[in-house]
């Protein structure tokens, strides 16, 4: 993307690039943007494909391609097109126009196509009569400038005329003279004498929302929600008079969300005190921290109060921990799903050893044995046996399940010796010709770490009888 002329990263980009241009290259223009309707929509894909590899024949020099060639990368994406699938209303759509939303490389070819327009238009033909000091477009939304309305709409006709397939169309904004142009979240102006205005913008349409104060989430968070919005207000305005107007628009925005003045000035000292503090600190503990190893410890946040308790008695007993507290689930979390289709069928359906065994556990017919990531618990079902086991596995259950029904059910072999289930049948059972087992799914965890603590605090919990002492030692390091 860095190599497309007209592309823009970010606002700080546009800001750069526009300042970038000369007084006398601005003096007596206009900026102006213009958005291009249903960007994704209105690209044929194929056509978008054939601009990507003439944009990369002539950049061939710069791309890292891994060992492919461009024709391996034009039938690639060509694949990906013809491919591209959506679910709506509970059912798969196959997308036939267009560029697919969710389609990653989506955003590039699009940027690339209109670059192609582009290029063969504003950049190339002489019917503009007029010289373009500054064009720039991110994505949809495109800026340039111009000494008059015409100019503006010639421009963009331009463009839409290099599209062979008559989908692209430009809507143009121009503004009414001394009248501020909105571009991304932006507002700017070009004085008579080529100097810029720029202070920070927000739809109208868009709601006064923001991180409530009253919201369940650390101060700290809150207090760095609102420091980037001040940030950014002043980094995107030119002057002392525009950056209080972009302050006082931050002001109202987090009055509507519960921050009192009294609370906003407090934050706003805070956060001037803590940028003078944190230069002068980052060079020592760097320099004090470099030898120390520190492991992270993710907990879900409860309250300030709590999590500085628990920071505390870290320090206190000098372990090397860095405590990170993390959101907690939200109702819409547990109560909905974005993807309701993508629950994995049993591949072995009805004779699934796994299913059954969860069937006899828990007495419920809709069983998932595909699940992955869990904690579970696997009971002894011979003539009332007490006994029972619990453990943890990254993998889909129904394979770590299989595992230990087949040390359950050859427990002489020599290399299930040492095997819980194993020993237990050969000590126990050992008449058993079959082994009887079932399983509970008791907790579901997100990485290795967490299942492991999980593994460990429910062993310590329940006091399982068939978890080797060995095991058991092992796990207790994951518990602090």
């Amino acid at each position: 993307m860095e190599l497309v002329p007209s592309h823009l990263r970010n606002t700080a980009d546009f800001l750069t690039s526009l300042r970038n241009t000369s007084p006398e290259q601005r003096r007596g223009l206009t900026f102006f943007s213009a958005d291009v309707e249903a960007l994704y929509t209105n690209i044929e894909g194929l056509t978008a494909v054939r601009d990507v590899i003439e944009f990369a024949k002539e950049h061939r020099s710069s791309l890292k391609l891994y060992g492919l060639k461009l024709s391996d990368l034009q039938k690639i994406l060509e694949v990906n097109l013809e491919n591209s699938y959506f679910i709506y209303n509970r059912k798969v759509y196959r997308q036939l126009v267009g560029l697919f939303m969710g389609w990653r490389p989506a955003p590039i070819l699009a940027t690339i196509r209109m670059y192609m327009l582009e290029k063969r238009s504003i950049y190339t033909d002489l019917r503009l009569q007029v010289k373009i000091p500054f064009y720039r477009r991110f994505y949809d939304d495109g800026g340039a400038l111009t000494n008059n309305s015409r100019s503006a709409q010639l421009l963009c006709r331009r463009i839409e005329e290099e599209d062979e397939d008559h989908h692209i169309r430009l809507t143009v904004d121009y503004p009414e003279p001394g009248q501020y142009t909105p571009f991304l979240n932006t507002e700017v102006k070009i004085e008579p004498d080529g100097s810029i205005n720029t202070r920070l913008y927000r739809k109208p349409q868009k709601k006064l929302l923001t991180l409530n104060y009253n919201s369940h989430h650390p101060l700290g968070v809150k207090t760095a929600t609102v420091a980037n919005l001040y940030t950014t207000a002043e980094s995107v305005s030119s002057s002392k008079v525009n950056t209080d107007y972009s302050a006082n628009i931050i002001d109202q925005l987090l009055l509507n969300n519960g921050y009192d003045e009294r609370v906003l000035a407090k934050m706003k000292e805070k956060n001037s005190t803590n940028k003078v503090k944190s230069k002068k600190k980052s060079k020592k503990k760097n320099k004090q921290h470099d030898h120390v190893r520190t492991s992270c410890l993710k907990l879900p946040f409860l309250s300030d109060t709590c999590t500085a308790k628990i920071k505390r008695a870290a320090e206190q007993c000098f372990l090397p921990l860095k405590i990170v507290t993390t959101p907690g689930k939200r109702l819409k979390d547990m109560l909905t799903s974005s993807r309701p289709l993508d629950r994995t069928e049993c591949p072995r359906g009805d004779s699934c050893r796994t299913c059954e065994a969860l069937r006899a556990a828990t007495g419920n017919n809709n069983v998932n044995c595909t699940m992955s990531n869990v904690i579970y618990e696997i009971y002894c079902n011979m003539l009332n046996c007490p006994d029972f086991y619990d453990g943890e596995t990254g993998r889909p259950l129904h394979d770590r399940f299989n595992e230990h029904y087949l040390t359950a059910n050859n427990p002489t072999a020599a290399s299930y010796e040492n095997k819980p289930l194993a020993k237990h049948y050969r000590e126990k059972h050992p008449d058993c010709s079959r082994p009887a087992l079932s399983v509970k799914i008791l907790e579901k965890a997100n990485n290795t770490i967490n299942r492991k603590i999980r593994e460990a605090r429910t062993i310590a919990k329940n006091k399982p009888t068939l978890n080797d002492r060995n095991e058991l030692a092992e796990l207790q390091q994951f518990l602090v």
